[in-house]
């Protein structure tokens, strides 16, 4: 079965995370994806480990593409850029703000030339007010969108999550972007311009946090072990248990009954009997579950609270996701050949199509490895191809 973005042709000028690891998932959706480079190859080759051999970081955001070197600076590198445009689908850049209109790649270039293009940029604060020109980065995110200050214990210090949350989440709202405007496309002929920012990715994430701030007035909790807007009135945080953590999402009046009967707690049933009850007792109730819980394994527990429908789930590990049946039956995780190092096991698609999961993904393009290839195919002869590489210019 084909993927949905087979045909589609993506011309990529990003670099780092946000917008590579967007244009990773219109691969795994299907589309080519040409990667500009310059001749040292974007930093993002670079992060973790050496240019010369794949990080796990580029692995992360570039597998699936094609390479191509140019100095953008050099106007035979624009001409050649301009013929790509003519044949493309989309381009996307996460350049700082102007970079791209600088080399004259803006957005009213690239539609005279192609009014059915895709344009698309991620920026770090967005296309409109005093902060466009700033650059940031994912804790630049995390910090302005407000979720440092929801994350950890209520009195320490703003917490950064422990993954770069601010630069995939951009990511997944740039490429939903790119696919709304391309069914646009399809509808009406015409191309569309997408901006997408750290800053507005990391709002909207928080919506319901943000929109209870503003309706109430009130600032929450901070989130400790659970969820600031419900662990002080709800059964919804991790415990520890005899060797591990697992965590509890939710117990309403049947299920709180449920927990506590498994627990040997059923007195502390009878003593909160409703949601009202409980929501006032929560500062009671989270040390009898605490003590409980610490008396039995993980394993144990989830089996026990599963079988009377508590939603509940260990706390896993990264060496757990990658060994998990679940992970490699989905291709969440997924197997990676790769000419240097033999099979590698990597993240993979989170998305299916036809209920076919990508168990296995391509590798990461080679610096420049597609150049020649696309050259030709944009109509230069192989002299002008060898001179562009005596010039620099690839």
């Amino acid at each position: 079965m084909g993927r949905p973005l087979e045909g589609i042709r993506v011309l990529d000028f990003t670099w780092a995370q946000q917008g590579p690891y967007a244009t990773t998932l219109l691969a795994d959706m299907g589309a080519e994806v040409i990667k500009v480079e310059h001749r040292e190859g974007e930093r993002g080759r670079g992060v973790g480990g050496r240019r010369s051999a794949p990080t796990s970081y580029f692995v992360a955001h570039n597998r699936g593409k094609h390479s191509i070197t140019l100095d953008v600076r050099r106007p035979e590198a624009r001409e050649i850029v301009q013929r790509f445009v003519k044949q493309v689908d989309v381009v996307v850049s996460n350049m700082r703000p102007g970079a791209m209109d600088r080399l004259g790649f803006d957005y009213e270039t690239f539609s005279a030339l192609n009014p059915r293009i895709v344009y698309a940029c991620a920026s770090a604060f967005g296309p409109h007010g005093d902060r466009t020109p700033v650059p940031g980065n994912d804790i630049i995110g995390q910090a302005s969108g407000g979720i440092m200050l929801r994350s950890g214990p209520e009195d320490g210090p703003p917490t950064p999550t422990g993954a770069a949350i601010a630069d995939q989440v951009g990511a997944m709202i740039l490429c939903s972007g790119i696919l709304a405007a391309l069914v646009k496309r399809e509808r009406t002929g015409e191309g569309e311009q997408v901006d997408v920012s750290l800053y507005g990715s990391q709002i909207a994430l928080q919506s319901w946090e943000i929109n209870t701030e503003s309706f109430s007035g009130d600032t929450a909790p901070r989130a400790g072990l659970g969820h600031p807007l419900l662990t002080s009135r709800s059964v919804w945080r991790s415990y520890q248990t005899a060797d591990g953590w697992l965590v509890i999402g939710g117990a309403t009046t049947d299920k709180f009954a449920s927990l506590c009967d498994e627990l040997g707690l059923n007195d502390l049933a009878e003593q909160y009997p409703d949601d009202r009850s409980r929501a006032a007792g929560m500062a009671d109730i989270h040390p009898h579950l605490e003590a409980a819980i610490r008396k039995g394994t993980t394993d144990e527990w989830v089996a026990r609270f599963r079988a009377r429908d508590i939603f509940c789930g260990p706390v896993q590990t990264y060496a757990d996701i990658l060994a998990d049946p679940q992970a490699r039956a989905n291709g969440y995780i997924a197997a990676m050949p790769h000419a240097s190092f033999g099979e590698a096991l990597v993240v993979g698609s989170p998305i299916q199509f036809g209920r076919e999961p990508q168990t296995e993904v391509a590798p990461p393009p080679e610096l420049g490895d597609s150049t020649e290839r696309y050259l030709t195919e944009l109509g230069y002869s192989w002299d002008e191809i060898e001179s562009f590489r005596e010039a620099a210019v690839i």
